[in-house]
């Protein structure tokens, strides 16, 4: 068995990895409050980026988020499926739609933003103003050697 030693960087990458799935099993248990389906927590990011941005188009929230449009598609798909979001005839555009959420969707958004408040509240509630600031720059400072090495939308 060929075993690789850990430096301090790989143990750190794989505690952020490890925080990571933390956050998202987190958050699906924060969801799981029987009011409504199961919505994963991709979807209802992407959802709630068609709330705050009403009328989004899908090639909006491909440059957005970063992901591939056939990903985009596929969940917009399934949100329309579920029936969180409708979409409508751009005005200026007939070959792309305008993305709208549904008074349902508006509704999970609010459920998924209570449940990111909850999870944020367990992680950082105990930091100051001052941690919490240097956090983000940190973090900040992280993405951006990410974005370095990237392809650009594929860090975001």
């Amino acid at each position: 068995m060929n075993q690789h030693p850990t430096t301090p960087k790989t143990a750190t990458l794989e505690a952020l990895m490890s925080l990571f799935g933390s956050v998202k099993q987190a958050l699906r248990h924060e969801l799981q409050d029987g009011a409504g389906p199961a919505v994963a927590p991709m979807l209802l990011r992407m959802l709630q980026l068609c709330q705050r941005h009403p009328g989004i188009t899908q090639q909006g929230l491909a440059q957005r988020t970063g992901r591939d449009k056939g990903q985009v598609a596929r969940l917009v798909k399934a949100l329309l499926d579920l029936g969180l979001l409708n979409k409508e005839d751009h005005p200026e555009d007939r070959r792309s739609h305008r993305l709208l959420p549904t008074p349902a969707g508006a509704a999970a958004v609010q459920r998924f933003e209570q449940a990111e408040a909850g999870v944020a509240e367990l992680l950082f509630g105990s930091l100051r103003a001052a941690e919490l600031r240097a956090l983000n720059e940190q973090l900040d400072g992280l993405k951006q050697r990410l974005r370095a090495r990237l392809p650009p939308g594929e860090a975001d």
